[in-house]
Order: C-alpha cells, then sequence, then structure tokens
C-alpha cells in the first residue's frame, strides 16, 4: 500500500493514463496504477542504476514485467514520449523539478504533469506560471509530521507573473486541517525571509518586505 503522499499523486493520474514515473526509486507507484486499473502502461524512471535494480525486482515480484518498462534515465531526456499522457515527478526538491522541465526534450502539451516536491514549492510554483504553464488544482497531505504538497499542472503556453501569496500559499484551503497547517508553515518561513530582507537596501527589496507584511496580516485574517 501506498503512503499518503505517493497515494495523493496517484490520486491525480487520469483514468487508462500511460505514466512516467520520475524518479521512481521502488517502483511502487507504477506498480499501484497498473494493479488498480488506473493506468494501462507505466515507464518507471530513475537516474541511479542501483534504485532502477530495485525497481525492476519490485515489477516482476508483482509480474508486471510486460506492462511497466524500465528506463535509466536523467529526467525525463531519455524517455520516449509517444503515447505518454500523465507524468509524475515525486520526492524532489522544487528547483530540481524545474531543472528536469528545463530539460525536457520533447513539447508537454495535452499531458497532466503531477509534481510533488519536498522543498522549494514556492520557487517551482513561480517558475511554472512564468513559464506557461497553469496549476489546475493542489491538494495537501500529512504524512507523519510533514505536510506535503502535489500540484496537478498543465501546459498552457499562457505566462503568468504570480503574487507573493500565490507562490508561497499555493491552492491551499484555511478551512481544511492540512491546508491550514501548510499556510501556518509558509507564514513562518516567510517572516524568517521578512527578518533577512529588511536589512537589505533598495526599492525593490521594500516592496518585497510590504508584500510579505501583506500575505502574513491576511493570514491572520483568516485564523
Amino acid at each position: 500500500m501506498l503512503n499518503q503522499r505517493l497515494l495523493a499523486c496517484a490520486n491525480f493520474v487520469r483514468q487508462n493514463a500511460h505514466i512516467c514515473d520520475v524518479g521512481t526509486d521502488h517502483a511502487q507507484l507504477p506498480v499501484y496504477l497498473i494493479e488498480q486499473g488506473i493506468a494501462e502502461t507505466a515507464i518507471a524512471a530513475d537516474i541511479v542504476p542501483k534504485p532502477l535494480e530495485a525497481a525492476k525486482r519490485t515489477i516482476s515480484a508483482h509480474g508486471l514485467d510486460g506492462m511497466i518498462q524500465t528506463i535509466l534515465s536523467d529526467g525525463l531526456e531519455q524517455i520516449p514520449p509517444e503515447g505518454l499522457t500523465d507524468i509524475v515527478i515525486a520526492g524532489m526538491g522544487g528547483e530540481t523539478i524545474i531543472h528536469i522541465l528545463e530539460n525536457c526534450p520533447f513539447p508537454l502539451d495535452g499531458m497532466r504533469l503531477i509534481f510533488q516536491p519536498m522543498t522549494k514549492a514556492e520557487t517551482l510554483r513561480g517558475w511554472l506560471y512564468q513559464n506557461g504553464f497553469d496549476i489546475v488544482q493542489e491538494s495537501f497531505v500529512k504524512d507523519g509530521k510533514f505536510i506535503y504538497v502535489i500540484m496537478c499542472v498543465r501546459k498552457t503556453d499562457i505566462v503568468l507573473i504570480p503574487t507573493v501569496k500565490e507562490c508561497w500559499f499555493g491552492k491551499a484551503d484555511l478551512s481544511t486541517p492540512e491546508g491550514y497547517a501548510y499556510i501556518d508553515r509558509q507564514c513562518q518561513r516567510l517572516r524568517k525571509n521578512m527578518m533577512h530582507m529588511v536589512h537589505q537596501e533598495g526599492e525593490p527589496y521594500r516592496e518585497i518586505i510590504q508584500l510579505i507584511q501583506e500575505t502574513v496580516e491576511q493570514l491572520k485574517e483568516g485564523q
């Protein structure tokens, strides 16, 4: 059974999908998606040979060798795009996900992109909006003591300049326990950033500080 973090990723995968799981590790997600009848075929990809060997053992143990292909790949660089419908990139930093997207050798139009950044979610959101992607939906799950964000994304080619609030809080909902916990954590990080910024000089820094202060006040009002 998947943990809550990977299960939330699985919930965004479309029915009858042909998926690629980037950074698959033990291939738990592709195996689950095939066995549950959600995905028709899957690619389990990893940049490191040892995890890919573990993935192959998991796939064989479940009798799914003919339905899940393993590929040694640096992100999406060695992945054949033909027939792909959904791509999952989970368990990596936001900046690593950006690097993978920047180096993707094929167009992502029409594909469902599911991202689960372990760090720098705000950086990933900002990059997505400014590079022609739309964050359709986000889910927030508590697994142990951590709150994880999972993004459902599509390519639109519409470039937007997001606000500080959009980057840092995404689509988190204060009315849910997970959303509240995520916003509260991000608010604490914003306050720390603001403390560092007050020592900087120049108009751009003052503007950023003002935006952060407004966002923190909006959070307080919503409590």
